[in-house]
């Protein structure tokens, strides 16, 4: 045998002895993320101002004709929790129409919940879409005018 053949037998021979001696090296580790839940309004159609009558003085309320409109999108399985202020202090209490049934909230506010339905079963952002109807119950003493609307609004995700 030639020196270089010899070489190249060499080489090949520790070739397999090292391949036969190597062990086999394996690792495994887990990758996770978590989401934070996020609820927002896209969208909101509601009336500037209203305007309060004599007749609704006497009656103790007013029903804004126009209905608020507005769509929400959240990730949160469980839902999302619309949170109504009231800015003027002209209020007794809003009573809203257009969720699951009529809410009643007191001269503050307060929240409303919108449970998802399919939360077992759906991942991911939902859109909703909603149109509230307001009867306002107004405090005694007010005066016939144009006030400014009086309720505003932002959604939070409910926990799961």
């Amino acid at each position: 045998m030639t020196g270089s053949v010899r070489a190249r037998a060499g080489l090949l021979l520790a070739g397999v002895c090292v391949a036969a001696n190597a062990r086999e090296a394996r690792t495994s580790f887990t990758v996770s993320a978590a989401v934070n839940a996020m609820a927002r309004i896209e969208q909101q159609s509601e009336p500037a101002q209203i305007e309060i009558t004599a007749a609704d003085l006497r009656r103790g309320y007013l029903d804004v004709a126009l209905p608020t409109t507005l769509r929400v999108r959240s990730n949160s399985p469980s839902g999302f929790a619309l949170d109504l202020h009231t800015i003027v202090p002209m209020l007794e209490s809003v009573i809203v129409h257009g969720l699951a049934g009529d809410q009643s909230l007191g001269a503050e506010g307060g929240s409303l919940v919108q449970r998802r339905r399919d939360a077992e079963t759906s991942r991911g952002a939902q859109t909703t879409s909603l149109s509230l109807s307001f009867r306002l119950v107004l405090l005694p003493g007010l005066q016939a005018g144009t006030y400014p609307w009086p309720v505003r609004m932002a959604v939070r995700p409910l926990d799961q």
